[in-house]
C-alpha cells in the first residue's frame, strides 16, 4: 500500500513539475510579445489590403453597396422589388453568418487558420527564423482570403437568388448612371451594357494589366484606414473610463471620429485624387472594348439618368455641402472632385471617332 503511495506521489510531483514547465514555456519573453504585436498588425494591414482588391475586382459587393438604398421604399418600386422578395433578402442577410459557419468548407479552412495561428505563436517561442515565420503567416493569408471569398460570395448570392436577370441589371445601370460620385469603378457593372464573351475577356486582361496600379491605390487606402483608426483609438479608453455613462462615451467617441475626420480630409483627398487617376486609366482602356451601341448605351445612362437617380444625386451633393467643415481644408481646383464620369478629352475623342469611323482598306 506504502508502495502504490509513494508511486503515486512521484506521478502527481511530475505532473506538477510537467505543468509548471509548460506554463513558463508558454510565456512570450518580451521580445517575443513584440514579434507576435507586430505580426498581428501586419496580418491586419495585409488582410484590409486583400479584402479591398478583392472588393474593386471581384464585383461580389455589388449588390451590398445598395443594400442602404434597398431600406428606402422608392429604390425598391424603382427596381420592382416586391415585398415579399425584400423579406427574403433581408432574412437571408440576418442569417448569413451563421449560414457561412455552418459550411463544412469554410469550418475546414477556419479550422486550418486558427491551427496556423497556433502554430505561429509557437514558432515564434521556439525562435524560428523569419523565414518560418513569413511562410507561415503568408499561408494563414491564403487562407483567409478563401474565406473572406465565401462570404463575399455567399452574400452578393443572397441578392442574385432573389432578383430577376432585369432587377440586376437595373442595379449595373444605377452603378452607371453614378459614376460620377465614384473614385474608382468595377468592371462587372458594364455588364448592363450586354458585354459579348469576347468583351468579357478582354475586361479580364484589361484588369491583369492594371493590377500593379490598382495595388498601389489600395495600398494608400489600407494607410489611410490603419493610420485613422490607430488615432482614434490613441488614449481613447483612458478618455472613456473618466465619462459618467454610455451616453456620454458614445457622444464622446462620435465626436472624436468626427473630428480627426475633418483634420484628415487632405489625406483622403489624396486618396480620392489616386483613385481618379487609377479610374480614368481602367475607364479609357474599357471603354474602348465598347462597341458605338454600348458607348451610346452608357453615355444615355450617364447623361440621362433616371428620376431617381437625379434625386439621388442631388441630395448627396447637398450633403457634402452641408457637412463641408466652415473654415476647415479646402481641396485646391485641381483635386478630386465628383461630376466627372468620363475623362472629358477622352469623350470627345470617342464620340468624333464614333461620327467618322475609319474606312476599311
Amino acid at each position: 500500500m506504502k508502495t502504490k503511495l509513494v508511486l503515486f506521489t512521484i506521478v502527481c510531483l511530475l505532473l506538477g513539475l510537467t505543468t509548471s514547465v509548460s506554463a513558463q514555456n508558454n510565456v512570450l519573453t518580451a521580445e517575443q510579445a513584440d514579434i507576435m504585436n507586430a505580426a498581428i498588425r501586419q496580418m491586419d494591414r495585409d488582410s484590409r489590403r486583400q479584402d479591398r482588391m478583392s472588393s474593386l475586382l471581384s464585383g461580389n459587393e455589388m449588390s451590398l453597396g445598395v443594400l442602404g438604398l434597398f431600406h428606402q421604399n422608392d429604390f425598391r418600386e424603382e427596381l420592382g422589388v416586391s415585398p415579399e422578395q425584400w423579406q427574403r433578402i433581408g432574412e437571408g442577410l440576418r442569417n448569413v453568418d451563421e449560414v457561412i459557419e455552418n459550411n463544412p468548407n469554410y469550418q475546414s479552412l477556419q479550422n486550418e487558420e486558427d491551427a496556423l495561428r497556433m502554430s505561429f505563436r509557437e514558432a515564434v517561442m521556439s525562435n524560428a527564423t523569419p523565414n518560418v515565420l513569413e511562410e507561415i503567416q503568408k499561408n494563414r493569408l491564403d487562407l483567409r482570403a478563401k474565406m473572406w471569398n465565401l462570404q463575399s460570395e455567399k452574400r452578393a448570392s443572397i441578392f442574385e437568388e432573389n432578383l430577376s436577370p432585369n432587377q440586376m441589371r437595373r442595379i449595373q445601370e444605377y452603378y452607371i448612371s453614378t459614376m460620377s460620385e465614384r473614385s474608382i469603378v468595377f468592371p462587372r457593372m458594364f455588364e448592363a451594357l450586354d458585354l459579348s464573351g469576347d468583351q468579357r475577356k478582354q475586361f479580364d486582361e484589361i484588369q491583369k494589366e492594371m493590377m500593379p496600379e490598382f495595388e498601389k491605390h489600395v495600398e494608400k487606402m489600407v494607410e489611410y484606414d490603419v493610420t485613422l483608426h490607430e488615432i482614434i483609438n490613441d488614449g481613447l479608453m483612458a478618455e472613456l473610463r473618466t465619462l459618467p455613462d454610455d451616453e456620454a462615451r458614445r457622444r464622446f467617441t462620435s465626436d472624436r471620429r468626427i473630428r480627426i475626420l475633418a483634420e484628415m480630409q487632405p489625406e483622403m483627398y489624396e486618396i480620392l485624387e489616386s483613385g481618379r487617376e487609377v479610374a480614368d486609366a481602367l475607364k479609357i482602356k474599357m471603354f474602348d472594348v465598347l462597341t458605338d451601341e454600348q458607348w451610346a448605351r452608357m453615355i444615355d445612362l450617364v447623361d440621362n439618368p433616371p428620376d431617381y437617380v437625379v434625386a439621388l444625386l442631388k441630395k448627396w451633393r447637398e450633403e457634402r455641402a452641408a457637412n463641408a467643415p466652415a473654415g476647415g481644408w479646402v481641396p485646391g481646383p485641381g483635386s478630386w472632385h465628383p461630376g466627372d464620369p468620363i475623362p472629358g478629352a477622352y469623350r470627345i475623342e470617342r464620340e468624333t471617332r464614333s461620327r467618322f469611323p475609319r474606312g476599311e482598306n
